[in-house]
């Protein structure tokens, strides 16, 4: 089997290929793995970054070629004004506390289903092929379905202000 054909389990790392720029100028493959940074959470669900940036629009030169996920930092949506690209597996039954991110996030469902809640009791569910579009507003994740995972891919980007600032 070759590697682009490589079953991935929900839960496991999923394969990231980065591109950039070479001494010469020209595009080459920087990072083809399953790595980045994976951090597992009391729950068992699982992120992995993927890729992030610090600022919006990214500074993409050769000099940025180093792989940002390294760092120490724990998972906190998008760094400084910046954006992150991150898998979550939630495994059968995994809930998510209710929380609000400083971003907008654009989520892709790509295995299982996973039921959004948000702070005023509305609930729906998200199957394979959905996207939520995430706008600063507090919800809620759980994983019902008793022997499935869900996978999730986000794209999350800082805004400009916290909907929570302009209560005030």
């Amino acid at each position: 089997m070759s590697h682009s054909e490589e079953s991935v389990a929900s839960g496991s790392n999923a394969r990231r290929v980065v591109t950039g720029l070479g001494e010469d100028g020209k595009a080459k493959i920087l990072y083809d793995d399953r790595e980045g940074r994976v951090e597992t959470f009391p729950s068992g669900s699982n992120f992995q970054t993927v890729w992030l940036t610090d600022r919006v629009p990214a500074d993409v030169t050769r000099e940025t070629n180093e792989d940002p996920t390294k760092g120490e930092k724990l998972y906190q949506g998008p760094v400084n004004d910046g954006s992150v690209g991150v898998f979550v597996n939630f495994p059968p039954g995994a809930r998510a506390p209710m929380h609000s991110t400083k971003s907008i996030d654009y989520g892709i469902i790509v295995e299982g289903e996973l039921e959004l809640e948000l702070d005023n009791g509305e609930k729906t569910v998200l199957k394979a092929g959905d996207v939520i579009v995430q706008r600063q507003t507090k919800h809620a994740w759980h994983n019902r379905h008793a022997t499935q995972w869900t996978k999730v891919f986000f794209v999350c980007i800082a805004s400009a202000s916290s909907v929570d600032e302009k209560k005030n």
